[in-house]
């Protein structure tokens, strides 16, 4: 029989040590946990800070290249504008040249007839 009390020892002072060893484990899974979790927190935090950054900067970016492109459409629409004048010019004057030139073409044929 004292064998049995011998193993019976062994063995209550292994679930003991089992348990405190379990326990410790909990504990030390619980601390990598909630490190984990802080850094998560921390790199969230960063990632949002940092999104908002660029957003900020990309609006501002956005706005001033849009005036930049207003100002560059506008420049061009004026060019445009004064380039119609001046084919509209070249246009009229070629008209007037045709007219001459059939007139004479015209009064010509009339007088060879």
């Amino acid at each position: 029989m004292g064998n049995i009390s011998g193993d019976m020892k062994s063995l209550c002072e292994d679930i003991t040590t089992a348990h405190a060893d379990r326990s410790r484990g909990i504990k030390d899974l619980r601390k990598q946990a909630e490190t984990i979790r802080d850094d998560a927190r921390r790199f969230v935090k960063h990632s949002r800070e940092l999104h908002e950054e660029m957003a900020n900067d990309l609006r501002k970016n956005l706005l001033e290249n849009k005036k930049e492109l207003v100002e560059n459409v506008k420049s061009l629409r004026e060019d445009f504008k004064e380039k119609e004048k001046e084919i509209k010019a070249d246009l009229a004057e070629a008209s007037k040249i045709w007219s001459k030139l059939n007139e004479t073409l015209r009064s010509k044929k009339s007088k060879s007839k």
